[in-house]
């Protein structure tokens, strides 16, 4: 037999030894004639999967690991019995301990249908994982997550919608970072404020346990986002009484008659014409481009301001 062969007969008879330690925990209670029906069952069902000229080599190596009888072999002499089973004392199968430990030793060698029917079992029985068990959420980070939402603390957190709220916040930051930075980049391009990283590189990593992002990370290139969304709100809220002060301190009727009294001019022409002129004057350089450029300025001065610590 090839050293491959072996390896895996021996893997096929280290499972079947556990299915028999599984079927004597589960029919513990029932008649050593009915386990044994079971186990006899459990051998016919493990030979159909090994080649003809392996099922001795097979059947001996499962009773050296688990002899609980001949399974059809020849009766033993008179005066001779069958080494026993691994006897279960009866307070063991009502250890909550001993029978989690019995199942997680046995659970890498089940098939997806017992792990199927184990999970399913537990579901049945009223042992479902909680959401905490299942998220591993400390108590302190749902209290500051309750804390966040002004939720009362008579609720607990479902691990699949918390997980589902994190994508959306996840998708809506992601999608809202770039158009943010772009959007300033084009009103002030030689600014010094600057995105240092991506807000999407940096969750990713942190999310997903890379040992080089921290929540402090996070923490700094959100609020660097925040503080930049909320002076650009703050500015476009505030240019326009900006830029009507502006305006109208060069181009009231006012503004400009003051401007014409202080300056020389001909007698023979009357104040209302000096005024009309200068108004000219002052507007000949007032174009499309020239007002979007002050309004950018007014913009990017306030964003600058409320940056250094104006107000946040």
């Amino acid at each position: 037999m090839s050293e491959v062969n072996s390896e895996k007969l021996e893997s096929h008879v280290l499972e079947t030894a556990n299915r028999f330690r599984l079927i004597l925990v589960d029919f513990a209670d029932e008649s050593e004639q009915t386990r044994m029906e079971y186990l006899c069952e459990e051998v016919e069902r493990a030979l159909k999967t090994v080649l003809p000229d392996q099922r001795n080599e097979f059947l001996k190596k499962l009773m050296a690991r688990f002899p609980v009888g001949s399974f059809g072999s020849k009766p033993l002499p008179k005066g001779k019995t069958a080494p026993s089973a691994p006897v279960v004392e009866p307070d063991k199968l009502k250890d909550a301990e001993f029978l989690v430990r019995s199942l997680l030793a046995i659970t890498p060698t089940l098939s997806g249908e017992r792990k199927e029917y184990v999970v399913k079992s537990l579901h049945q029985a009223g042992l479902t994982l909680t959401p905490k068990a299942q998220g591993h959420y400390s108590d302190e980070s749902v209290q500051r997550l309750k804390a966040a939402l002004q939720v009362g603390d008579g609720r607990g957190v479902d691990a699949d919608r918390l997980m589902e709220l994190s994508i959306l916040l996840a998708n809506f930051v992601c999608k809202l970072e770039p158009l943010v930075w772009n959007i300033w980049r084009t009103l002030s391009p030689r600014s010094s404020i600057r995105q240092s990283v991506s807000i999407k590189d940096v969750m990713g990593r942190f999310a997903f346990s890379e040992p080089n992002a921290s929540q402090e990370q996070i923490d700094n290139e959100l609020k660097a986002l925040q503080r930049l969304i909320a002076a650009i709100i703050t500015a476009v809220g505030r240019v326009g009484g900006q830029f009507a002060k502006n305006h109208l301190a060069r181009f009231s009727p006012s503004e400009i008659s003051a401007l014409v009294k202080v300056e020389r001019g001909s007698v023979l022409v009357s104040h209302e014409v000096k005024c009309w002129r200068k108004y000219l004057e002052l507007a000949g350089g007032l174009n499309e481009d020239s007002i979007e450029t002050e309004i950018r300025n007014s913009i990017v001065g306030y964003v600058e301001s409320l940056r250094k610590g104006m107000g946040l």
